[in-house]
């Protein structure tokens, strides 16, 4: 499997994204083939969507005040991840630890890096339906059928460092199902599932990076992946809290220390 990087220019809200990024493959020699998947990067992506705001334009609430003295946050980028998240279960320093979309995240996908000064840029509305306009684009244009991945970064608990999180998925199936194979010494696996979109987005992060590198995107060749037609949204890649380890211990030990 291959993770190339495709370096842009810098990407601005009058821009058409796919046309930047053709743009990028144009100057290495790079084309679309057959069975290649197309990881772009929200916030960019998110910017030509008009996605990124002015923070001196956004009208703070009294809850947006609080929470921004409470963590040491601007009020403005407070009351966008108010508006931005289904559920805001706590935070630390500079950080609200949400939930958007049955996924757990900072700051609702609300993040001041990238975008110019005194702006904050918000996730795509739809990343699904961005995702599946972005392939037919390139079907149309190029003919070649592929696959489409909107990505963005999240952190895993306990552990250091952001690795990749598929937002919207087009083109191929976003979780391989393994329960009821066995395994190298005949165990039936119960419960494996294996998450083929948020693993070929930790790769194009690591290509990518997320700084100044100017790498809005990245074509993955050969990946293990199964092409069908159609769309994938992140219903397709949560589990409910109670069946997921850590939110179901979690609530048990608030109900305890309650109970205490």
């Amino acid at each position: 499997m291959q993770v190339i990087p495709i370096r842009t220019r810098l990407i601005t809200e009058s821009d058409e994204f796919l046309d930047v990024i053709v743009e990028g493959m144009n100057s290495i020699g790079l084309g679309f083939e057959d069975g290649d998947i197309l990881g772009v990067a929200e916030t960019p992506l998110g910017t030509t969507e008009g996605r990124v705001v002015r923070l001196d334009a956004v009208e703070i609430s009294p809850r947006a005040r609080e929470l921004a003295e409470r963590y040491e946050m601007h009020p403005a980028v407070a009351q966008l991840v108010i508006n931005e998240a289904d559920e805001i279960l706590g935070g630390i320093p500079h950080v609200l630890l949400t939930i958007k979309n049955n996924t757990l995240m900072a700051n609702a996908g609300v993040d001041k890096s990238n975008v110019p000064l005194g702006h904050a840029s918000l996730l795509p509305s739809d990343p699904t339906q961005s995702a599946g306009h972005l392939r037919e684009l390139i079907q149309e244009r190029f003919e070649k059928n592929v696959g489409v991945l909107v990505i963005d970064s999240r952190t895993q608990p306990l552990r250091l460092g952001n690795i990749g999180m598929a937002l919207g998925v087009a083109g191929f199936r976003p979780v391989a199902d393994d329960r009821g194979r066995k395994d190298l010494f005949g165990n039936e696996l119960r419960i494996t599932r294996r998450a083929i979109a948020d693993n070929l987005s930790s790769a194009c992060v690591a290509v990518m990076g997320e700084s100044d590198e100017s790498i809005p995107a990245a074509l993955i060749r050969d990946a293990p992946i199964e092409m069908v037609n159609g769309t994938f949204d992140s219903s397709e890649m949560w589990i409910s809290p109670h069946e997921c380890m850590y939110m179901a211990i979690f609530e048990q030990w608030k109900r305890d220390s309650t109970s205490i």
